[in-house]
């Protein structure tokens, strides 16, 4: 009988959880590590509509990128996801910075998304030296607004946010997720360009003042592709057990002229 130990350490081959961030709380977050496993169900968040889901489907673990715990809870009522968790016997594993960050993560899926689309060649350099994306020159330029269509199209997004450098973009920093911090040593490894989602106001401001192009195509979209990653590697490694991948879309919802989407 395949157990939750069984699949935690299969992924932490993958993406060790002793290289999460200080600040992050991947590992096991619910359950236990010695319960049987048949069935598992792999999301990028663990919302009360996954579990649903997730108990529709029978699973007895659920994995997601996002930790299900992530601030310390000082309490805890029916309508949590955690509750829900517990009181469906249903364990919780959470990989969120060790899957940032692995060699065949999440970024490493990303730069293969993307490759083909944007003409990259070979990864130059990891992202401010943090493993949290990476930087690779693109065999022909482009102008913001082209590049804009191009991850669009790509990400499947309804909108893209994006600021234009007004200089053309070859040398390109990606990065899942929310990649907004790391925009003063992208400057500084001379990037034309960041692709990464989840910008705040002040670092559009410093995409300006650097003279680099902003890509803003979601933090969803950038990282859903975890889901699929992290189910490849577990059927691979346990044929027969039951997995589904669960994809409750954008929580985002975007208005274009009385009409949302």
């Amino acid at each position: 009988m395949i157990t939750v130990e069984n699949i935690y350490r299969e992924i932490d081959i993958m993406a060790p959880f002793c290289t999460q961030e200080k600040w992050d709380n991947s590992g096991l977050l619910a359950g236990d590590m010695n319960m049987p496993v048949r069935r598992i169900y792999i999301c990028l968040d663990i919302s009360n509509e996954a579990v649903s889901e997730a108990e529709k489907f029978g699973a007895d673990l659920m994995i997601s990128h996002h930790p299900v715990i992530f601030s310390p809870l000082k309490s805890l009522r029916p309508s949590d996801p955690v509750w829900k968790l517990a009181e469906r016997n249903i364990a919780a594993i959470c990989v969120h910075t060790p899957l940032d960050t692995a060699a065949e993560g999440i970024n490493a899926a990303l730069y293969d998304m993307l490759k083909e689309r944007l003409s990259l060649g070979e990864i130059k350099d990891s992202l401010c030296g943090s493993g949290f994306g990476w930087i690779a020159e693109s065999e022909r330029s482009f102008s913001a607004e082209e590049m804009a269509q191009i991850l669009r199209e790509a990400f499947g997004c309804s909108v893209l946010r994006y600021c234009d450098s007004g200089r053309n973009i070859r040398r390109i920093a990606l990065c899942s997720g929310s990649g907004g911090s790391f925009l003063e040593g992208i400057a500084e490894q001379n990037c034309d360009a960041l692709i990464t989602g989840d910008i705040k106001h002040d670092c559009w401001i410093t995409a300006k003042n650097k003279g680099l192009s902003l890509f803003d195509c979601g933090h969803y979209h950038t990282e859903r592709i975890a889901v699929e990653l992290l189910a490849e590697k577990l059927r691979s490694a346990f044929p027969e057990t039951e997995i589904i991948c669960g994809d409750s879309g954008d929580p985002v919802k975007y208005s274009f002229g009385g009409k949302s989407v």
